[in-house]
């Protein structure tokens, strides 16, 4: 997002070596530059997904694609703080809760990863 001469990104990042790790540990980053500095946060404390995200579109496996197409952030132009919506699939309830992928064939089925708002403070 850009507004007045500020740009704000937001990704998610991981200490993993590769983005296919299944033992990565996902966290949301927002970065900000102003036209003279540039300052970067983690903004979420917990982890927002856990495993592979697969960026190859339909050729991902299941629940290996659920975070990329809710991710936005916008400028607020009375107060130009960021709002970030992100998505995090550790909010819903797995049949296992030590594995967070999800299988499309299971019963009950997958539930829907949550969306979440964070505004900049």
């Amino acid at each position: 997002a850009a507004y007045n001469g500020t740009v704000d990104v937001v990704y998610y990042g991981t200490t993993a070596t590769s983005n296919l790790d299944s033992s990565a540990t996902w966290h949301v980053y927002f970065a900000r530059f102003n036209g003279t500095s540039f300052t970067q946060i983690q903004v979420n404390s917990a982890a927002n997904h856990f495993g592979v995200i697969c960026t190859g579109g339909v050729g991902c496996g299941p629940g290996t694609r659920n975070l990329l197409d809710l991710f936005k952030v916008a400028i607020d132009p009375q107060n130009s703080k960021a709002a970030i919506i992100y998505t995090d699939d550790t909010l819903t309830t797995s049949n296992d809760p030590n594995n967070f992928a999800c299988n499309p064939n299971q019963s009950p089925p997958c539930p829907l990863p949550q969306a979440v708002l964070a505004q900049q403070n």
